[in-house]
């Protein structure tokens, strides 16, 4: 057996017992939660899977910041800053579009379409055997197979994590620890670590137990735990590191004094400058242009639908995924990238054992290590409890989310759908609990074999960001049908195939992003082509839909209930709303970078944006009275 990190072993094993103490009082109090919420979970399947719709706004939109927050975000983050600068955080901020616009144009309507999960929307938006067919195998694909790839990769990662900081030795004994050893399937290790394997099966076997005796409900409150700790922790930590350089200002001296005026300018810029070589120009406006609207669940779809849905009415929905559209970068962002930067300064680029040579390995290695080892230099006791709790609290709400999530689409689309017999209510909750197992001990399987199926699920996620055009397209225009999503599948599938084919050995690491503008066109022409090429939707099965859900945009003259909702009108809120949650970004930025003018400029900004919404909603209201 081999550690993927040995020499992280001798250095790190040091929590001591407050650390300890932290970490099992956190998994003690999430298993109850587990157990009080499992009664409400009894009640039927829409109790499981959207907790009778009977979430505020607030939990709504913190469940989903937490559930975005993985165990490995703040390593990734590490990474990237590293890399790219600052700027290079674009790859993921240009993400807030995506939300801003599920929040402004979509979160409404999911759930006023009253479906339980998003793959059933199809058969309320299309008709037809396709739409059948189309519905099952989506359900499927994300259900089980995008799913778990996903899950695997959650669970690999937080094998770097886990690795340092706990040892099985000391806590089961040297010889029950060999017998183990000797007796594991060599099948089931995670990345070949015995040690990472037991810490990472003991916390996927707890959270498959609470997730799957408390259902939605259940991972909704135990996310409000995990956020409260991932955010004291993560601000605690970039506070101690920041203070480790000489404070914020000592932070920005010392990186010109390492990288010299000009690096220094482009790892610190927040918007990369024409000449900045970290991040080409051409990049970050793949980044802002297309990206963001090409991801399959550019629309909502997936784990963020289904949090939606679980809402208490239309404007809860709504203002829960505003709160974490701008919690989203606003919120999380800058004590992680502070840790980077201060990373950036103890281990230098040039020499990463400047400061501490017995590390030098490890940092020139893997740079995202950066940051358990700063963890463990310079967290005091409690504090380093707090922050490894915290990394374990975010591997779990990803995990429990993607459970239930999975199980929901395997329960209500396949065999809710598709098979005859008795279906009670007490029957369909055993078998969502069965189902959570299931796609748990798929993800174990994925997980284990990782290294050796790795280009198939980029492959596969690849292929599914294809889908974000159809997506996006059912809700605007009359004319989508169950065919315009097919072949978006397909068309993605054969331009994933073409991209893999042609990319040259040497390429550089950004290759798949310049290929999404040919990607994401030959995806267009295809979906408009086969729509076009194809009979449209029935005229009865439209109307149900418009009057259900009351879209907005070209539905050849039917339109739903009058509400004020026009295009013109959500397009100047998601105008708002991405100068909120930008803006504050900024402003939150620039005061650490000592940029006061612009630190001015981005709170004017944002407060104005504020005001507008603020004004617009009272508006609103009056009118849907006055109807």
């Amino acid at each position: 057996m081999s550690y993927p990190y040995p020499n992280l072993i001798l250095y790190f094993r040091g929590m001591k017992t407050i650390d300890w103490a932290i970490f099992i009082t956190y998994l003690v109090s999430i298993f109850l939660v587990g157990i009080w919420v499992s009664k409400k979970a009894k009640t039927g399947l829409k109790s499981y899977f959207s907790a009778d719709r009977s979430i505020p706004w607030w939990w709504l939109g913190i469940s989903i910041i937490a559930t975005t927050f993985a165990a490995d975000t703040p390593l990734a983050i590490t990474g990237i800053t590293v890399d790219k600068g600052i700027s290079g955080n674009w790859f993921w901020w240009s993400w807030v579009a995506t939300y801003i616009t599920v929040a402004i144009f979509f979160s409404k309507r999911w759930h006023l379409s009253g479906v339980l999960t998003d793959v059933e929307l199809i058969e309320l938006r299309y008709d037809g055997p396709q739409a059948a067919f189309l519905r099952g195998f989506k359900a499927f694909f994300f259900g089980v197979i995008l799913n778990c790839f996903i899950l695997g990769w959650v669970v690999t990662a937080a094998v770097k994590i886990a690795t340092p900081f706990i040892d099985w030795t000391q806590i089961l004994g040297t010889d029950i620890y060999a017998t183990i050893e000797s007796i594991y399937p060599t099948f089931l290790l995670f990345k070949s670590d015995l040690n990472a394997t037991l810490s990472i099966m003991a916390l996927l076997i707890l959270v498959g137990i609470y997730s799957s005796l408390g259902g939605i409900r259940g991972v909704i409150l135990t996310d409000l735990f995990q956020f409260a700790i991932a955010m004291i922790s993560a601000i605690y930590f970039a506070y101690y590191a920041v203070q480790a350089v000489g404070g914020t200002s000592g932070m920005i001296s010392s990186m010109h004094d390492i990288y010299g005026a000009e690096k220094a300018g482009h790892i610190l810029e927040l918007v990369p400058s024409f000449d900045n070589t970290m991040l080409p120009f051409q990049l970050f406006m793949i980044y802002i242009l297309i990206q963001w609207w090409v991801r399959y669940d550019s629309d909502g779809t997936g784990y963020i639908a289904q949090r939606i849905n679980t809402a208490k009415t239309p404007e809860d929905a709504r203002n829960g995924t505003l709160l974490f559209s701008i919690g989203f970068v606003a919120l999380r962002t800058w004590p992680w990238i502070l840790v980077a930067l201060v990373s950036l300064i103890l281990f230098p680029l040039d020499n990463p054992g400047a400061n501490y040579p017995e590390y030098a390995e490890i940092i020139a290695g893997d740079r995202e290590m950066a940051y358990p080892l700063l963890m463990k230099i310079l967290l005091p006791a409690g504090l380093l409890g707090l922050a490894f709790t915290s990394l374990m609290a975010a591997f779990m709400s990803t995990v429990d989310t993607h459970l239930n999530w999975g199980a929901s689409y395997l329960v209500n689309d396949i065999y809710l759908r598709f098979s005859d017999g008795e279906k009670s209510q007490e029957k369909l909750i055993r078998f969502s609990r069965l189902m959570v197992f299931l796609i748990l001990i798929i993800a174990i399987l994925v997980s284990s074999q990782i290294d050796s199926i790795q280009n198939a699920w980029k492959f596969f996620i690849t292929a599914a960001s294809g889908l974000g055009v159809a997506h996006l397209i059912r809700w605007f225009w009359w004319r989508a049908n169950a065919y315009t999503e097919i072949a978006a599948m397909v068309s993605a599938l054969l331009a994933t195939i073409f991209v893999t084919y042609i990319k040259p050995d040497d390429a550089g690491a950004d290759f798949e992003t310049y290929a999404l503008l040919g990607v994401t066109a030959f995806n267009i022409v295809s979906c408009i082509t086969v729509t076009l090429m194809t009979p449209p939707v029935k005229s009865g099965q439209l109307q149900k839909f418009i009057d259900r859900t009351n879209p907005i945009g070209l539905w050849q003259g039917k339109q739903g209930k009058k509400d004020g909702d026009t295009f013109t009108h959500s397009l100047m809120q998601w105008i708002m709303g991405l100068t909120i949650s930008y803006g504050s970004l900024f402003f939150i930025g620039y005061i650490l970078l000592h940029r006061y003018w612009a630190a001015v400029l981005a709170f004017v900004l944002v407060v104005a944006a504020v005001l507008w919404l603020n004004r617009n909603s009272r508006l609103n209201k009056l009118k849907a009275h006055s109807i």
